[in-house]
């Protein structure tokens, strides 16, 4: 699977002791020792990871095993803000993570903001783009998405 993790839940999937670590397990061993990679990039997103830097240690690992996709930043950032312009609602404050869908055509979306995937499952978001929307990974009870059904053919990325 390649999925974006959103920032809220680095702390989930990469740290052992997190007390809800066991739900995010599968995505944790889907990119570990898996088929799995980790979906990154734009300003928004970086900065955000930047903020978590106790797993920065963990993404560049990851990149140097080749289990990331780094989506360029100015694609999403471009998009993001396209976006933000399209959808004044301000509880939308996750545009980076559409964006990163879009660019990546990505499957999947780790997350437990129940504001982000209000609007991450929005079929109006993607529209114009020829992206479907993703499907969401909140918990254990999800980890039916860690999958090769869920891997992306051809993405948009540089590594």
């Amino acid at each position: 699977m390649c999925l974006v993790i959103d920032a809220c839940c680095l702390a989930k999937v990469f740290d052992g002791n997190n007390h809800e670590h066991s739900d995010f397990v599968p995505v944790l061993n889907w990119i570990t020792i898996g088929k799995g990679r980790m979906i990154y990039g734009g300003t928004k997103y970086k900065t955000e990871l930047a903020q978590a830097s106790r797993f920065l240690r963990m993404v560049v690992n990851l990149e140097r095993a080749g289990k990331t996709i780094r989506v360029p930043d100015d694609a999403v950032d471009e998009i993001a803000s396209a976006l933000k312009a399209k959808v004044t609602d301000p509880e939308f404050d996750d545009e980076h993570l559409v964006a990163l869908v879009i660019v990546s055509r990505c499957l999947v979306v780790c997350t437990i903001d129940h504001i982000a995937m209000r609007y991450l499952k929005r079929k109006d978001m993607y529209s114009g783009y020829s992206v479907k929307k993703p499907r969401i990974y909140s918990s254990q009870r999800n980890a039916n998405l860690c999958c090769e059904k869920h891997l992306i053919k051809s993405p948009l990325h540089q590594n």
